[in-house]
Order: C-alpha cells, then sequence, then structure tokens
C-alpha cells in the first residue's frame, strides 16, 4: 500500500482509495466500503473512510463507546518503536461510527489498552458525515502522539509502517466483518497486528 504525502486535508481524496473487501469469519456481504490516507510531512496523517450504506446503525454519542456494536469503520496502526524495550510492538486503534464516537487506544495486545487522553481525543479531530446513501468518517494522527507512544519515528518518504483497516458490526441483526488485508485467523480479532499490511510513504509527484 502506497500512502501518498499531500499538503493538506483538503488533498486527501486526490490520492489512490484502498478498499475494504476481505469478508471475514463467515460475513456474506458488506456495504461498499473504501478509504483515503495521506501524509503530511512534519505534521502527521490524515484518514478519511467511507461506507456507501444509508442510515447506519449508530446508537453510541460518546468518546471510548464500543462503537464496534453499532456500524464501524476502523484503522489500526503499528509503527517501529524507536525504544528498544518496547517488545512486543504497541499499535493503535481508532473506532468511529457514524455519530463520530471515537473509540481510540494503544497497547500490545487487544486487553488491557491503554486510553488516550481528552486533549489527545481533541487532537485527532475525529468527525462523521451521514448522507442520503453513505456515511463518512474523518480524523488526523498527529506525529506528536506517536512519537510520544514510539519515540522519534522521522517518518519521511521511503518510512514504512503497518496497519489495516475494517467494516465492522457486532450487532446480531446485521453482523459482519470486513477488512483492507486479510486476515488468516479462524478468531475473530481485528487485533492481529501479524496481519497488517505494510504501508509506504511515497512522493505522488515523482511517481
Amino acid at each position: 500500500m502506497e500512502v501518498s504525502v499531500i499538503r493538506n486535508a483538503k488533498e486527501l481524496e486526490r490520492v489512490e482509495p484502498f478498499r475494504v473487501e476481505y469478508l471475514l469469519w463467515g460475513t456474506k456481504k458488506i456495504p461498499d466500503t473504501y478509504g483515503y490516507l495521506g501524509f503530511v510531512p512534519g505534521e502527521g496523517f490524515y484518514l478519511k473512510m467511507v461506507c456507501e450504506e444509508a442510515d447506519p446503525l449508530r446508537t453510541y454519542t460518546n468518546a471510548l463507546d464500543p462503537v464496534y456494536r453499532d456500524s464501524a469503520l476502523e484503522a489500526f496502526f503499528e509503527f517501529e518503536a524507536a525504544k528498544e524495550r518496547m517488545v512486543p510492538p504497541i499499535y493503535l486503534n481508532f473506532e468511529v461510527n457514524a455519530n463520530g464516537a471515537l473509540l481510540a487506544a494503544y497497547g500490545t495486545r487487544r486487553t488491557y489498552r491503554t486510553y488516550f487522553a481528552k486533549e489527545e481525543m481533541d487532537s485527532f479531530d475525529c468527525k462523521a458525515q451521514i448522507d442520503a446513501d453513505k456515511w463518512s468518517m474523518s480524523l488526523r494522527i498527529p506525529i506528536g502522539i506517536l512519537e510520544k507512544i514510539y519515540g522519534p519515528l522521522e517518518l519521511k518518504v521511503g518510512s514504512e509502517f503497518t496497519c489495516n483497516f475494517y467494516k465492522i458490526s457486532e450487532a446480531k441483526e446485521m453482523e459482519h466483518y470486513a477488512s483492507c488485508f486479510p486476515i488468516l485467523s479462524e478468531i475473530p480479532s481485528f487485533h492481529m497486528p501479524e496481519f497488517f499490511g505494510t504501508a509506504k510513504i511515497v512522493d505522488s509527484q515523482k511517481r
């Protein structure tokens, strides 16, 4: 996966979209789901995900609510730690419903994760938008927050990291799971960084 350098968030939808289309754990069908990820040097990442789903289930309204029980879009990231003691590696999860409620945390495994402080949550600038036949979420991931977790990252053209993107609902009447990169496990869980795909920051002007 290539992540293009952009100048600002307004250029995000000019980049090549990624698709969430690997159906998992008995899922037969999901609404068309795709997204855009761009990198602003010295600032951080911008992400937008879109789901062509009308009237999505949206029960939860507060930060850190269990939005995966609604219709949710999710993005997980893992960067190379500068801190040698960080074994196993830490990964981040961002989970959003159509109300714009954000569940975000980091840690080395599915349980005992560390939640972000309120000012950090605010810095993600998470938003959702509902249209007649689709909904979307957008957020930013500041380099400062990443380096607070990982130490110096020196992110630039040529840098690599791993990630995966998901569509989920645990609601029994519409339960479904899908990912951008395949998860080769019979255990239903998105918290499997061993199945994240590799992303590389590229200069789209020089391609």
